[in-house]
């Protein structure tokens, strides 16, 4: 979401995994949240933001047999560069058979390509593409058998470079 000083406010039942805020001039923000599912879930969910704002954009990701005591094991995140790579940080996960996720945002409206060998899963742009304004985020999988570094994973934007965020996190499977 621009600007960075924006507050949220998640629905009910919604838990902040983290949040990058990138205070550059086209300040940007990515919070990655995470609620575990019921038996009976709404078909939308709305999220309130403090102050009038210049974009805002999210997805929704879902995944099945992750730990639902404790489902994050491990996660980071950064502000990027200006450019068209923005690069989610390594990670190394505490244990094997992990889903590792990456989200990644910038301060213009553009398409994504994923992090080589991740699936994406979403890909929105807060206002139609290409243009130098609004704010464009997209999120990625892949299943991790062993518990060793992630390695560093650039998801790259279509067009007009600018400032971002991205964050890295290890999903912890079943016991």
């Amino acid at each position: 979401m621009r600007p960075s000083n924006a507050t949220i406010t998640p629905p009910a039942g919604w838990t902040l995994i983290r949040r990058v805020n990138n205070i550059n001039a086209t300040t940007s923000a990515l919070a990655v949240y995470y609620r575990i599912a019921g038996a009976a879930e709404g078909t939308s969910y709305v999220w309130d933001l403090s102050i009038s704002h210049e974009g805002a954009v999210g997805g929704i990701q879902s995944f099945t047999g992750v730990n639902t005591i404790s489902p994050i094991d491990q996660s980071s995140g950064l502000a990027t560069a200006s450019s068209l790579q923005h690069t989610a940080p390594s990670i190394t996960p505490s244990v094997n058979g992990v889903m590792i996720v990456t989200s990644h945002a910038f301060a213009s409206a553009a398409t994504w390509t994923p992090p080589a060998g991740m699936t994406e899963s979403f890909d929105r742009a807060s206002i139609p593409s290409p243009t130098t304004v609004g704010i464009s985020i997209e999120a990625n999988r892949v299943y991790q058998t062993t518990a060793q570094a992630t390695g560093a994973l650039t998801a790259i934007a279509s067009n007009d470079p600018d400032v971002g965020n991205a964050i890295t996190i290890a999903l912890r499977p079943l016991p």
